[in-house]
């Protein structure tokens, strides 16, 4: 079995210094002082010449015309080049002369009898210039061109490509003569052409393969006198890559063309010209569709300039219509995907999720939540990640259907709600639309069937298999746009929520507690001589003051988490004595508590003395609702070091870790194991919230059965 091409030996290889040209021409190099420096070996056959290395120009035996030019290049500076057509030995060549790199090259090309009245098909060219700048749609240009090419050179196959950011490319045009197969569709991966091919295409525009099985003509010397090759990136004649033509050989092609479109010094684009037998086009013919790349590199700019701002134009319009839905919307996961404005309609994607505050909206598919909710979680470990996109994400997601989601692109919108957009998209492999397979390969050669359109796109499957394609930079500001105009609003939505907030506060703080302690004022008037009136006024005046309890803990929780914090009043207090009548108050209040106190005497601190003795209660109540009925709660207050102790211990049921995490977090009632019917499960949280302001903390511990709180301030 052979061996698998990698075509990694394309990436090294030196094509621009290959020491030899192609056979249909000749070419002799000189230095700026006119001496000859190197010739090919066929200069003596096509010319009638034998330059020898050193010898002056005047002795070389050129065509006056043909020294002048030279004479002209010697004086200028680079770059320079010029073109003038001599005739050697009674046949007519073209003369192409350019400068690089300190040395002057002179290419002959023959131009056969036949092949001159080609020349007239450059004002057929010239016409389609001109009609180029009416051009407005980038595909219909493009098909347009590989016919009209294909009219004016003569080639069997005109195919136009098209690179796409990770350098793959795609046939996406193509114009042919009947009995050849179709190869518009076909894909391959950027390694096909490795970098030191695209910046040759990119410096000349157009080049020439005249016969595939030509014979490469040595340049004589091979290098320059200080021992380096000749640089022949400019030249027309420059021998090509073997790999290449091996390529085009199990094409079934013998000669071929390519003009670059260059856009942005990148290479955009080319068109590729072959044809199955041997073939010359003519210099001045290659010169003029030369300047059709330039043009058509010119239109392809400003249509995709155009198509850029028309993209960003429709963004704005949709994010002024998602906004507006938004602002109007009480539920902005339907705003956002519910809508007559879609946020899947901003990008090209194959699936759209929306999470906030623990809801996971993913449209007709919903088994992406999942995939959506894994991809946040490792986000959100970052917590100044905004905005994150990848072609290529950790463990890709295949639904029921089949389909593979590994593009992501992911926008923060709300932080404490885990508010999240997520695009996805397909990888490449996936989204191609075949206009006919390219199945027929006509030829493998000894590389196996790698170099084949079949193999390379074969190989292109295989790069592309987990990968999408790439976010572009104007998709990237969209978002990023996006994201701001949904962090505004939500803060506007706090906003109003923060004032509806404070309203609530006024009316329990004013228009409910009036109306209770009017009732418990009744309620003390009742005749405590009638059985049944006295256990109403107890029910009345438990239910009273149990609900002036809890809108005293609602305020001040509203407080602390509007940042206002809490109102303190600190003063030097005996804690000593403060912590006994918490306790007395408590063994009054619930008679029967099984209660044991060790108080250490004369302990003193500077604290808010109403403040701390709602922490012993908060504390004391708390130990009477969870623990164990009958068994003891136990009390403690001395000093450690710097700080003095309160400590409550007693026996309780199993507490789950999640719940034992959560326990200073407000209104937790709800929670499996830590069931509080008498309240909102917010004591703890205000009590930890007086700890604190007074520079101290409060810790638990569970351990067996047994939870211990352990409350600590300035001593």
């Amino acid at each position: 079995m052979s061996e698998a091409v990698t075509l990694a030996p394309c990436e090294d290889e030196p094509i621009h210094i290959p020491a030899a040209i192609q056979p249909h021409g000749a070419l002799i190099a000189f230095d700026r002082q006119g001496l000859v420096l190197s010739a090919s070996e066929n200069t003596t056959e096509l010319l009638g010449l034998t330059p020898l290395p050193d010898q002056p120009l005047q002795q070389v035996g050129l065509p006056r015309g043909v020294r002048e030019v030279l004479e002209e290049g010697l004086r200028s500076d680079e770059p320079w080049m010029n073109v003038l057509e001599a005739s050697f030995c009674g046949a007519l060549f073209d003369v192409i002369a350019h400068a690089h790199k300190g040395i002057l090259y002179l290419e002959f090309e023959r131009r056969d009898a036949e092949l001159t009245n080609l020349s007239l098909g450059a004002h057929n060219i010239y016409r389609l210039v001109s009609q180029l700048q009416h051009q407005q749609d980038i595909p219909l240009m493009l098909e347009s061109l590989v016919e009209s090419i294909r009219a004016f050179s003569g080639y069997d196959r005109v195919m136009a490509y098209r690179f796409k950011p990770d350098l793959s490319g795609e046939v996406v045009a193509e114009a042919r003569r009947e009995g050849l197969v179709s190869y518009v569709g076909q894909h391959y991966p950027a390694s096909d052409i490795p970098a030191q091919a695209r910046r040759l295409f990119i410096e000349n525009p157009t080049r020439l393969i005249a016969d595939i099985a030509y014979r490469p003509v040595r340049l004589l010397p091979s290098t320059c006198p200080d021992g380096t090759p000749f640089d022949l990136s400019h030249s027309h004649l420059r021998s090509v890559s073997p790999i290449h033509c091996e390529y085009l050989n199990n094409m079934g092609v013998r000669a071929s063309m390519s003009i670059s479109i260059v856009v942005g010094d990148q290479l955009w684009g080319m068109f590729a010209c072959h044809h199955m037998e041997p073939k010359v086009l003519p210099y001045p013919i290659r010169l003029s569709f030369q300047v059709l790349s330039q043009v058509c590199s010119a239109v392809v700019a400003r249509l995709e300039a155009q198509i850029a701002a028309e993209q960003v134009r429709k963004a704005a319009n949709l994010q002024l219509q998602l906004a507006r839905q938004a602002r109007d919307s009480e539920d902005l996961i339907a705003a956002l995907t519910k809508g007559s404005a879609d946020i899947g309609q901003l990008f090209d994607c194959s699936g759209v999720v929306v999470m906030l505050g623990g809801r996971v909206d993913a449209g007709d598919n919903p088994e992406l939540a999942d995939f959506a909710v894994r991809i946040v979680a490792s986000l959100e470990a970052d917590p100044e990640l905004d905005l994150y996109h990848t072609e290529r994400c950790d463990g890709s997601f295949t639904d029921s259907r089949g389909v593979t989601f590994c593009g992501v692109l992911a926008i923060r919108f709300h932080r404490q709600e885990s508010g999240w957009l997520l695009w996805l998209r397909q990888p490449q492999s996936q989204t191609i639309t075949w206009a006919g397979k390219p199945e027929k390969i006509e030829h493998v050669g000894p590389s196996g069937a790698r170099l084949t359109p079949r193999g390379s796109f074969e190989a292109w499957e295989e790069v592309v298999g987990d990968l999408a394609c790439a976010w572009s930079a104007a998709e990237l500001s969209i978002a990023e746009k996006l994201r701001g105009e949904l962090v505004e609003i939500c803060l506007n939505r706090a906003a109003e929520i923060d004032h509806m907030r404070q309203r609530l506060i006024a009316v329990l703080g004013h228009d409910l507690r009036n109306p209770l302690q009017s009732i418990s004022m009744a309620a003390s008037m009742l005749s405590s001589s009638d059985t049944r009136s006295a256990e109403l006024r107890k029910h009345i005046t438990y239910s009273s003051g149990r609900m002036e309890r809890l809108i005293s803990q609602i305020l001040e929780m509203s407080r602390l988490q509007a940042g206002l914090g809490l109102a303190m009043r600190t003063r030097d207090v005996d804690l000593s004595a403060l912590v006994a009548d918490s306790v007395r108050e408590m063994l009054m209040a619930f008679p029967g508590m099984p209660l044991s106190c060790e108080i250490e005497p004369d302990l003193h601190a500077l604290i808010d003395p109403d403040r701390y003795a709602q922490v012993v209660s908060n504390l004391l109540s708390n130990a009477r609702h969870h623990g164990k009925p009958g068994r003891p709660v136990q009390l403690r207050l001395k000093r450690e070091g710097d700080a003095i102790e309160l400590t409550v211990r007693n026996e309780t049921g199993s507490i789950a870790p999640d719940d034992l995490s959560q326990l200073f977090s407000p209104f937790k009632n709800a929670s499996g194991s830590l069931q509080n019917k008498g309240g909102l499960g917010i004591g703890l949280y205000i009590s930890q919230a007086i700890a604190q302001a007074h520079q101290g903390s409060i810790e638990v511990d569970y351990k067996d059965g047994v939870i211990v709180f352990t409350a600590r301030v300035p001593g």
